[in-house]
Protein backbone atom coordinates (compact mmCIF):
# COMPACT_ATOMS: atom_id res chain seq x y z
CA UNK A 1 0.00 0.00 0.00
CA UNK A 2 1.43 3.23 -1.01
CA UNK A 3 1.70 6.01 2.05
CA UNK A 4 0.95 9.54 2.10
CA UNK A 5 3.03 12.11 1.72
CA UNK A 6 2.01 15.03 3.80
CA UNK A 7 3.67 18.26 3.67
CA UNK A 8 4.26 18.21 7.53
CA UNK A 9 6.45 15.59 6.45
CA UNK A 10 8.83 17.60 4.61
CA UNK A 11 11.88 19.24 6.39
CA UNK A 12 12.91 23.17 6.02
CA UNK A 13 15.85 24.85 5.58
CA UNK A 14 17.82 24.46 8.77
CA UNK A 15 17.89 27.23 11.18
CA UNK A 16 21.59 27.91 10.92
CA UNK A 17 21.65 28.36 6.89
CA UNK A 18 18.40 30.65 7.39
CA UNK A 19 20.67 32.55 10.10
CA UNK A 20 23.41 32.92 7.70
CA UNK A 21 21.05 33.75 4.92
CA UNK A 22 19.53 36.55 7.20
CA UNK A 23 22.79 37.96 8.59
CA UNK A 24 23.96 38.34 5.02
CA UNK A 25 21.20 39.63 3.39
CA UNK A 26 21.11 42.52 5.92
CA UNK A 27 24.77 43.00 5.02
CA UNK A 28 24.36 43.69 1.22
CA UNK A 29 21.20 46.26 2.26
CA UNK A 30 22.89 48.52 5.14
CA UNK A 31 25.90 48.69 2.12
CA UNK A 32 23.26 49.66 -0.21
CA UNK A 33 21.79 51.94 1.73
CA UNK A 34 25.41 53.55 3.19
CA UNK A 35 26.48 54.06 -0.78
CA UNK A 36 23.09 55.82 -1.45
CA UNK A 37 23.03 58.46 1.82
CA UNK A 38 27.02 59.07 1.22
CA UNK A 39 26.77 59.63 -2.28
CA UNK A 40 29.37 57.52 -3.31
CA UNK A 41 27.13 55.86 -6.22
CA UNK A 42 28.28 59.19 -8.70
CA UNK A 43 29.63 62.29 -9.26
CA UNK A 44 27.09 64.75 -7.57
CA UNK A 45 28.88 68.23 -7.99
CA UNK A 46 26.99 70.51 -10.16
CA UNK A 47 28.37 73.69 -11.89
CA UNK A 48 26.44 76.41 -10.73
CA UNK A 49 25.41 79.28 -13.18
CA UNK A 50 25.99 82.83 -12.80
CA UNK A 51 27.17 86.04 -14.83
CA UNK A 52 29.62 88.70 -15.02
CA UNK A 53 27.11 91.99 -15.20
CA UNK A 54 29.34 94.42 -15.29
CA UNK A 55 33.42 94.88 -15.78
CA UNK A 56 34.93 98.15 -15.43
CA UNK A 57 38.75 99.33 -15.33
CA UNK A 58 39.21 101.16 -12.31
CA UNK A 59 43.02 102.21 -10.27
CA UNK A 60 43.45 100.52 -6.86
CA UNK A 61 46.40 102.23 -5.07
CA UNK A 62 48.59 102.72 -8.19
CA UNK A 63 47.57 99.28 -9.47
CA UNK A 64 45.19 99.25 -12.82
CA UNK A 65 42.80 96.34 -12.10
CA UNK A 66 39.55 94.60 -13.97
CA UNK A 67 36.47 94.90 -11.49
CA UNK A 68 33.89 92.30 -12.32
CA UNK A 69 30.74 92.56 -10.63
CA UNK A 70 28.88 89.03 -10.08
CA UNK A 71 25.62 88.37 -10.32
CA UNK A 72 24.13 85.61 -8.22
CA UNK A 73 25.59 82.41 -8.16
CA UNK A 74 22.48 79.63 -8.34
CA UNK A 75 23.17 77.25 -6.44
CA UNK A 76 25.09 79.20 -3.77
CA UNK A 77 27.98 79.36 -4.31
CA UNK A 78 30.99 79.69 -1.77
CA UNK A 79 34.13 81.69 -3.16
CA UNK A 80 36.40 79.44 -1.71
CA UNK A 81 34.98 76.81 -4.36
CA UNK A 82 36.40 79.18 -7.18
CA UNK A 83 39.21 79.86 -9.10
CA UNK A 84 39.45 82.27 -12.24
CA UNK A 85 41.48 80.71 -15.73
CA UNK A 86 42.42 82.48 -18.53
CA UNK A 87 45.46 84.19 -16.81
CA UNK A 88 49.25 84.35 -17.69
CA UNK A 89 49.70 82.03 -14.41
CA UNK A 90 46.91 79.69 -15.16
CA UNK A 91 43.62 79.48 -12.92
CA UNK A 92 44.12 81.26 -9.54
CA UNK A 93 42.19 80.63 -6.10
CA UNK A 94 40.78 83.78 -4.82
CA UNK A 95 41.82 85.85 -2.04
CA UNK A 96 39.70 87.90 0.16
CA UNK A 97 40.45 91.59 -0.49
CA UNK A 98 40.57 93.17 3.08
CA UNK A 99 41.86 96.88 1.47
CA UNK A 100 45.67 97.60 1.44
CA UNK A 101 47.78 96.33 -1.35
CA UNK A 102 47.53 93.97 -4.31
CA UNK A 103 50.16 91.52 -5.16
CA UNK A 104 50.31 90.53 -8.76
CA UNK A 105 49.12 86.54 -9.75
CA UNK A 106 46.26 87.27 -6.71
CA UNK A 107 42.64 87.44 -8.08
CA UNK A 108 40.42 89.11 -5.14
CA UNK A 109 37.19 89.09 -3.76
CA UNK A 110 35.04 91.79 -2.15
CA UNK A 111 31.90 89.91 -0.15
CA UNK A 112 29.06 92.53 0.34
CA UNK A 113 27.58 89.98 2.73
CA UNK A 114 29.81 88.61 4.74
CA UNK A 115 28.68 85.44 4.29
CA UNK A 116 31.30 83.64 2.18
CA UNK A 117 28.96 82.84 -1.06
CA UNK A 118 28.47 84.88 -4.13
CA UNK A 119 25.68 87.38 -3.81
CA UNK A 120 24.14 90.25 -6.22
CA UNK A 121 26.86 92.79 -6.18
CA UNK A 122 29.69 91.18 -4.65
CA UNK A 123 32.96 91.57 -6.90
CA UNK A 124 36.37 90.18 -8.27
CA UNK A 125 39.65 92.25 -8.62
CA UNK A 126 42.42 91.21 -11.53
CA UNK A 127 45.41 92.64 -11.83
CA UNK A 128 45.57 93.83 -15.98
CA UNK A 129 49.41 92.37 -15.91
CA UNK A 130 47.92 89.02 -14.98
CA UNK A 131 45.53 89.05 -17.78
CA UNK A 132 46.57 86.89 -21.27
CA UNK A 133 46.27 88.31 -24.28
CA UNK A 134 43.11 87.03 -25.54
CA UNK A 135 41.65 88.85 -22.48
CA UNK A 136 39.43 86.32 -21.94
CA UNK A 137 38.47 85.20 -18.26
CA UNK A 138 36.72 82.27 -17.02
CA UNK A 139 35.19 81.49 -13.45
CA UNK A 140 35.33 77.87 -12.45
CA UNK A 141 33.43 75.66 -10.27
CA UNK A 142 36.40 73.16 -8.56
CA UNK A 143 34.01 70.46 -7.03
CA UNK A 144 33.00 69.73 -10.81
CA UNK A 145 36.21 71.59 -13.00
CA UNK A 146 33.05 73.06 -15.18
CA UNK A 147 32.88 76.90 -16.50
CA UNK A 148 30.20 78.58 -15.00
CA UNK A 149 30.68 82.12 -16.78
CA UNK A 150 33.73 83.92 -19.20
CA UNK A 151 34.35 87.49 -19.95
CA UNK A 152 36.06 88.24 -22.77
CA UNK A 153 37.44 91.80 -20.82
CA UNK A 154 38.53 93.66 -23.89
CA UNK A 155 35.03 94.56 -24.75
CA UNK A 156 34.96 96.38 -21.33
Amino acid sequence: MMRKRHWRDRKGVSPVIATILMVAITVVLAAVLYVMVMGLGGDTAVTPTGQVTNVEEITIEDVEVYKLTLSVFSPSTKFSNLNVGGLVDGPLALTEYKGGGLVAGTVYFVDNTGDGTVSQGDYLYILKQDVGNDKVVSILYMPSGGVIVEKDLSSS
